[in-house]
Formats: C-alpha cells, structure tokens, sequence
C-alpha cells in the first residue's frame, strides 16, 4: 500500500513538472529531476556499515547466550534419560519441570532478542535516514532539483539523474565531521 501511494505521489509530482515545465518555456526547460536508490546509500554508506557491524556483534552476544541456554537443556535432557529408570517419579517431574522452565525461558530469550534487535535496528536507520534525508534535501536546493524521488518508485526515466553516489559521499562527510566534534576548523 505505501509503495502505491509513493508511486502515485511520484507519478503527481511528474506531472506537475511537465506541466511547469511546459509553463516555462515548454518542453521541460529548466525542470531537474533526481532520484536516489535509499536502500543503496543506507548499506554503503559509513554510518549504515557501522550499524550493520554493530548489529551483528550485539546478535553475536545474544547468539552466544541462546545457545548456552539450549545446551543447558539438552544437559539436563541427557541427564534425564540417563537416570530415568533410577529416579523417583518426583524427582523425574523436578527434572522434567526444570527442562520446561529452560525451554520457555529460551523461547522467552529468542523471542525479546529477536523483538530487541528489530527495535536497535530501527533506530539505527531512521537516525541514518535523517542524515540522508538532510543530504537530499540540501542536493535538492543546491542543484535546483524540482524533486528527488526514491528509485524504488521510478518505473522509467528518459532524463532522471541518479545521486546516489553523491548522497552516499556527502553522508560519509557528514560522519566524518561530526563524529570527534572536536574544536570547529578554522578557515571555513
């Protein structure tokens, strides 16, 4: 539904442009139309490959954990079936109760962690799309883009110009400025 809507959008502000476009002196003069794979710039840029790495070492820690979790109860499991014959049954269902407790419990953990990691992601890249979005919009003021769509809408494009190399550059700019937030430069 969100990508009719973008798509509709797209196909308005088209038609805006060719009708501005015939209003200034026909055929499109003047009119600049940019798009920008988002996802692309989201993946290569600085900041999106540091999210992703820092993701992937959070997962690794919940990974490790979950899979102390399942050996515990595979342990106790074992253990079960090695002394089923020779224990009590209330000591066959302490057994047992102890091996459900550590099965909910790790479907508990899987669960949070999996509910986590989407949340930490999220977060990540809306922060990382404000930055993109930011780069966009200053593209768009400075290059005198009538409008910048996602490419992910564009379904042809005879004069489109492509900026996401520019927005992936900029954004690693951006990181690389204000991540020591040391004392300003002088000279600019």
């Amino acid at each position: 539904m969100k990508k009719i809507i973008l798509m509709t959008a797209a196909f308005l502000m088209l038609a805006a442009a060719t009708a501005f476009g015939a209003q200034a002196g026909g055929q499109g003069a003047g009119v600049k139309i940019g798009y920008v794979d988002l996802q692309r710039a989201l993946n290569e840029c600085n900041a999106g490959k540091a999210a992703k790495a820092d993701l992937q070492g959070m997962m690794k820690q919940l990974q490790s954990t979950i899979d102390q979790k399942v050996s515990e109860t595979e342990k106790l499991k074992a253990e079960l079936e090695k002394q089923a014959l020779v224990l009590s049954p209330e000591a066959r269902k302490q057994k047992q109760d102890a091996i459900e407790k550590l099965t909910k419990e790790t479907q508990a953990l899987i669960s949070n962690s999996n509910s986590e990691m989407q949340k930490k992601q999220r977060l990540k890249e809306i922060a990382i799309l404000k930055k993109i979005k930011a780069v966009i919009d200053d593209i768009g003021t400075k290059g005198d883009y009538l409008v910048i769509l996602p490419a992910d809408v564009i379904l042809y494009s005879r004069n489109g110009i492509e900026v996401t190399d520019e927005v992936i550059s900029r954004v690693n700019q951006m990181g690389s400025k204000s991540a020591p937030r040391a004392p300003a430069k002088s000279g600019k």
